[in-house]
Formats: structure tokens, sequence, C-alpha cells
């Protein structure tokens, strides 16, 4: 073998190394250089692990603490570079923001997952960003745990709504589980009976070329028991702003979704927190929401009769309404909004 053949064997076996060693898998440095330049280390106790479960943590009780949860404190310069470009609905009144994990989900796409934590409770929030570290989307789930009692009265045999969940990841995959319920709880030993009724239930995102979380599908996985539907819908309802900040598909979603909705509420239950809901989802991203509902006025639109803002918002819509391009949904919109009046849809408003 000539000598020049062995220096190009030579240089050919270096550059696959040293291509090895810097790129693929959790241990490609390029992929969270933009965290290395915040001062986050991207290390084994960082990767975000297939499941993500967080303890029980009572909805307002200021003795939970998130001390014992591990993960990576933001400080203010890396709280302002990672969270604040999601938008007040995630930035805003969160005292205590921990970075949980990390996963590379490809396309050079990193999935980051936070746990914010104030007197109010506490949300856990998925996000997504490119190789600079620009964010592409986000996910806010509020109380991933929560025990809520409904007879404050009677301490010893205290009737409860629970509410628990997780995340599990699978490459560019992220599932949503819930398991709801209503059961007896014993407060002053912390003891839960058994359960009168549960459900399990499951939603399923894929992280898209664009960073988006695209909703792919609902399940019921399993009930037992009589199932208060009107409660379970109202644990659904929360779960569907689990949703995408950019995506447009999730405005068909909860377009569907309110067949289900007008379907299991009767007419004359007036806590259905429906409306409360797609106002939520307005607010989410504006011009998203009044693009989708001027291209479907006449098209099946069933969010339309749900959605009303009260009159404090209402100044802010209109500004919206001015920033859309088509003259038409500009008229048709603004009409809407000056026919509302200060009646709430439902006592939940």
């Amino acid at each position: 073998m000539t000598t020049n053949r062995v220096l190009l064997i030579l240089a050919v076996l270096t550059a696959l190394l040293t291509a090895a060693c810097s790129g693929g898998g959790n241990g490609n440095n390029e992929q969270f250089n933009f965290l290395d330049d915040l001062g986050i280390k991207v290390d084994d106790k960082l990767m975000l692990a297939d499941t993500l479960a967080l303890p029980d943590i009572y909805c307002g009780d200021p003795s939970q603490s998130s001390d014992d949860l591990k993960g990576k404190r933001l400080d203010h310069d890396q709280y302002e570079a990672l969270i604040v470009p999601a938008g007040k609905g995630f930035a805003e009144e969160m005292a205590n923001w921990l970075l949980l994990g990390v996963r590379d989900v490809g396309s050079g796409i990193t999935l980051a997952a936070y746990y914010a934590c104030s007197g109010a409770g506490y949300t856990v929030d998925l996000i997504t960003y490119d190789r600079k570290g620009d964010l592409l989307d986000a996910m806010n789930a509020r109380e991933m745990h929560l025990l809520w009692r409904i007879h404050l009265n009677d301490i010893k045999n205290d009737t409860v709504f629970t509410l628990d969940g997780n995340f599990t990841f699978d490459g560019s995959s992220v599932t949503l589980h819930r398991t709801m319920g209503r059961c007896v709880m014993n407060f002053a030993d912390d003891v839960k009976g058994e359960p009168q009724w549960q459900q399990e239930w499951e939603q399923r995102y894929v992280i898209d070329a664009k960073g988006h979380f695209v909703l792919q599908g609902q399940r019921v996985v399993k009930e037992n028991g009589p199932v208060d539907y009107y409660a379970a819908l109202d644990f659904k309802s929360w779960d569907m702003l689990v949703c995408s900040l950019y995506d447009t598909s999730i405005m068909d979603t909860w377009n569907e979704y309110s067949e289900l909705v007008n379907s299991t509420y009767d007419p004359d239950y007036q806590y259905n927190p429906f409306p409360w809901d797609v106002a939520q989802l307005y607010k989410m991203n504006p011009q998203r929401f009044l693009r989708w509902m001027g291209a479907k006025r006449d098209q099946g639109n069933r969010l339309l009769p749900q959605f009303k803002l009260p009159p404090s918002d209402r100044p802010a819509l209109l500004k919206e309404i001015a920033r859309l391009e088509d003259a038409s949904t500009r008229q048709w919109l603004t009409t809407l909004v000056n026919s509302w009046d200060n009646k709430p849809l439902t006592k939940h408003l």
C-alpha cells in the first residue's frame, strides 16, 4: 500500500471519528449550543427521560414546594431568553422556573420541559427551539396533578375530584396521559378512598418540521364506575388548551370538539366552562383565532356561538380585528363584537 493511500485512509478515519464524537444522539454538543451559551450545561442529569411525572401538589396550597424537584433553576437572563418569547400566557406571574430536561427530537429541533411554580399553583411547559435557540412553539399544561374539595364543610368525609397526569416521549411524539375521577378524602390523615368513578384518557402530538406541536388524536383508554361525564368534560376542556401556540389545525380540532360539548351538556346546565376555554384559545394566538373565524363564518363554525369576551377585553379585541388583512372579515367581526351584550354566556364567566 502506498504512503499516499495510507495517509488518505488515516484522514478519512480521523474525519469519521471526529464526526462520531461531536454529533448524534444526546451527546450532540452542537444541538444544545444555545443552552451552553446561556450557561446551561446539558449532561445526563438534564436529559429528559421517556416519562415526565411530577409529584401531587394540592391546588393553591402554599406549603407545597418545588425544592425537591430535580432540574436547573433559571436565572433572570435564562428566563428572558428561553421563556419570555412564549408570551404572557407563559411568562406572567410565575416566580420560579426549573428546566426539567431537554431532548433532541430531530431536524435540529430541541424539546425542553419546564416546571413553573407560584403561590397559586404550577404549570408544566413544553417548548421547542431551533439550533440558534429561537422559540418555535410552546404548550402549557396547568396543574398536572389536582385534588379539589367539593364539600369543604364536611372535613371528615370530604368528596373530591382528582386529576393526575404525565407526559411520555417517543422520538418526535409527545403524549399527555390523564386519570380523572372522584373519591372520598380523609384530609386529616391525607388518605384517599377508593375511586367512586375513574376515567383514563390521552392525547398525542407530533412535533413537525416547523417545531410545532400538532395534535394527532384523543381517546378514552379506560373507565371504571359510573363516570360523571359533566365533570370529566370539564377536565378535558382544560386539556384542550394544552396545544400549539402556532399550529392552525388546532382550530379545526376545537371546532370538532364543540360537538362533544354540545351533545354532553344539558342546555340548562349553567357551569359550562367551554365559552371560557374558547376565550382562552383566542388569547393564546388572537390572529390565528380571528383568521380562522373569518374563514369559517359560513362553513360550519360551531365555535361562533361560544365566543364572547367581557367588555373589558373588547377594546384589545377590536385592535386585533383591525390588524386583519381581509376587509370583509374585519367588518364582519367588528359587527359581531358590537352586537354582544354585557351578560356572560355562563356563570363560569
